[in-house]
């Protein structure tokens, strides 16, 4: 699970953004297709993102977003286009049905378009400005002093350093000595629970019933805030949160239920569970000595 020591280029920044604005331009909407099969292919040769650092990788790899958000706009649009052209045609009698689909059109246009905008918008922030991400913000809130923190640049070597160093890839999440990288950086030392959630989403449709499973790494911080990221793998979640339990011993572990149990907690629970981890710590890092200590005396003797 290590990580190569020498990963291909393909379609490396910016060039592969030069490439996609060009189908973008000269074939339009049937580009989309096109440019998320080839970054796909860029995920699949650069997985990590070592060569230009894994932190700006990460963010950058949603400009992936962009597209879909580009896609919901134009649905959207099309759907608000129908909503006034009907609303206009008020003079004829209408049926029940036709009432539902004008409301259904009217509230999923504006919907989508509001949804497209923020994702659109989300998108281009990570993307070409890496010191206003929601990576950067996760590396910097956790922090002793956020308000001093250093420049991004420092922010992602710092996580890079030690990924490069000490990184063991699980499917997208790469776990260091200090760090943890998914959608969001989190530090190891502030991790008080890891929950591997596991569901199956069942839906009902004309055709049957469609699966869709869902896997996701979640942690808790001290801060009782949420860092999750989605796995494609089931053995990878699992083999993930086995490797963190094992830096972090005293933190709470489980699957779905155990995650919204410990969701669930108020603030005397909570206060509780902190005491109760430190304590654990705390006993860890005593036996920890001890063990050291007798390693000591064994070589001296």
């Amino acid at each position: 699970m290590s990580e190569k020591k020498k990963q291909p280029d393909f379609l490396r920044w910016p060039w592969n953004v030069l490439i996609y604005i060009l189908l973008a331009v000269t074939m339009r909407l049937f580009s989309i297709p096109i440019i998320l099969l080839l970054m796909d292919m860029q995920r699949r040769n650069n997985p990590h993102g070592a060569a230009e650092g894994y932190c700006l990788s990460r963010t950058r790899k949603r400009l992936s977003e962009l597209l879909w958000a580009l896609l919901l706009l134009f649905i959207g649009a099309a759907l608000s286009v129908f909503f006034f052209v009907e609303l206009k045609q008020g003079s004829e009698p209408r049926e029940p049905k036709d009432y539902l689909s004008l409301a259904l059109s009217g509230v999923g246009g504006a919907a989508m378009l509001l949804f497209g905008l923020w994702a659109g918008w989300c998108a281009v922030r990570d993307t070409f400005f890496p010191a206003r991400s929601a990576l950067a913000k996760s590396i910097r809130g956790q922090l002793p002093y956020p308000e001093d923190a250093p420049p991004v640049e420092e922010l992602f070597a710092m996580v890079d350093r030690d990924l490069k160093e000490n990184g063991e890839w699980f499917d997208a999440v790469g776990i260091g000595r200090e760090w943890v990288l998914g959608d969001q950086a989190c530090r190891i030392d502030r991790i008080r629970g890891i929950f591997a959630v596991d569901e199956l989403h069942q839906r009902h449709t004309q055709t049957g019933v469609r699966t869709n499973r869902s896997l996701q790494l979640v942690l808790f911080d001290d801060r009782w805030q949420t860092a999750s990221t989605t796995f494609t793998q089931p053995g990878e979640l699992r083999a993930a949160a086995e490797y963190l339990s094992l830096r972090v011993p005293a933190a709470a572990r489980g699957g779905r239920s155990q995650y919204l149990n410990f969701l669930a907690m108020d603030d005397i629970e909570r206060e509780r569970f902190e005491l109760e981890f430190r304590r654990k710590q705390a006993l860890q890092a005593s036996a920890q000595a001890s063990r050291d200590m007798l390693r000591g005396g064994g070589r001296q003797i």
